[in-house]
């Protein structure tokens, strides 16, 4: 009991001093950061920058007047703002300025890089507030600046109304600005990531151009070799025809030349059988007697008679000799067949080698591709 209630009043000691005891198994050192969440606040909307010592000098009529709109655009025209307007009052340009920038991301960017460029020279709201000073010596005014608030705003249109007021809203720095600029940087890298894949697919499309050109070049030249192939084929071809039409004019003139020496043959055969008949017959002529006409008659008709059947027989044996005639017929029809079938073959094997070398190949092509 005695030892809690002393480490009780050591820790109360302890926490009015500013220190704690550290509990046992804690780690000394740790860190503290930021709060989880960064706290919002509310901005002027669309972006705006006050500038302010604007006005010039006093006319005729002890009114103020100062800068003009373009030119004070043309001052700050390295700050993107995209229009400008003065305050004004009973006695004129109040000096009292502002700058009007994009309603977006962009626009608070440059609207807050030219409140950073006026403080990095002094020239920002608390110099406006605690040491104006404004002119130069010369006699140059100065100018100050900073990003708008509510307040100023409300300054600026303290003599405006209705449609000379300057309109404006309070939204979230977290919805305008915070959250644009984020999605910018996920559209940023979506943008870097769709080139990079248009950049792959342009590479890609290259290549495959690329190929597609060597595939095409192979392609003509093959088509090329095929022509060579198919002229040296058909000359071939008429070659072999035109030898094949000698060799059949020649061997149809020595069929020609025994034809014709046949034909002499039976021609003279057929002579030589009439001069003995009229051999016979004049062998019947004359005759010194009966006995001897009667003689001669009888072998004349012998004679007539065995020639007569000799002439049946060499008539008969000569039908026969057609079938020689047949069998050449027969044989010129087995050679037109033997050559059909060999033409039949030729056009299939012709066949089978044009699908070998040009099916595989297109295949080998898609693949190459």
């Amino acid at each position: 009991m005695l030892h809690r209630e002393l480490a009780e009043l050591l820790d109360e000691e302890l926490r009015r001093r500013g220190t704690s005891v550290i509990p046992p198994g804690e780690v000394f050192g740790k860190w503290k950061g930021l709060k989880d969440e960064e706290k919002d606040h509310e901005i002027a909307w669309p972006p705006m920058v006050i500038v302010m010592n604007t006005r010039l000098e006093q006319d005729e009529n002890d009114k103020w007047i100062g800068m003009g709109n373009q030119e004070l655009l043309d001052y700050f025209n390295g700050y993107a703002a995209v229009k400008s307007r003065h305050s004004y009052g009973p006695q004129g340009h109040r000096g009292m300025s502002v700058l009007i920038f994009e309603s977006s991301a962009r626009g608070y960017l440059e609207a807050e890089r030219l409140h950073k460029h006026f403080a990095e020279q002094g020239t920002d709201r608390n110099a406006w507030d605690r040491r104006r000073v404004l002119f130069h010596p010369g006699g140059k005014r100065q100018l100050y600046g900073y990003i708008a608030v509510k307040e100023d705003l409300d300054i600026f249109n303290q003599h405006s109304q209705g449609r000379s007021k300057l309109k404006y809203e309070m939204r979230s720095y977290h919805e305008m600005v915070v959250r644009q600029i984020n999605q910018m940087s996920e559209d940023n890298q979506q943008l870097i990531w769709l080139k990079s894949r248009v950049d792959k697919e342009q590479r890609k499309t290259k290549t495959l151009e690329e190929s597609l050109e060597i595939v095409s070049d192979k392609l003509r030249k093959t088509t090329e070799e095929n022509r060579i192939v198919r002229q040296r084929t058909q000359m071939h071809h008429e070659q072999s025809q035109e030898e094949l039409d000698f060799q059949e004019q020649f061997f149809k003139d020595q069929l020609k030349v025994i034809h014709e020496a046949r034909d002499a043959k039976e021609e003279n055969f057929e002579h030589l059988q009439q001069k003995e008949r009229e051999k016979a017959k004049q062998l019947g002529a004359n005759p010194s007697n009966c006995e001897e006409y009667r003689r001669r008659v009888e072998e004349m008709e012998k004679f007539i008679q065995f020639q007569d059947k000799e002439m049946k027989d060499y008539v008969a044996e000569r039908d026969g000799l057609i079938k020689h005639e047949e069998k050449f017929a027969a044989m010129k029809r087995r050679h037109w067949e033997e050559e059909f079938e060999l033409e039949k073959e030729f056009d299939a094997e012709l066949t089978s080698l044009m699908e070998k070398y040009t099916h595989p190949q297109s295949a080998k092509g898609s693949t190459n591709i």
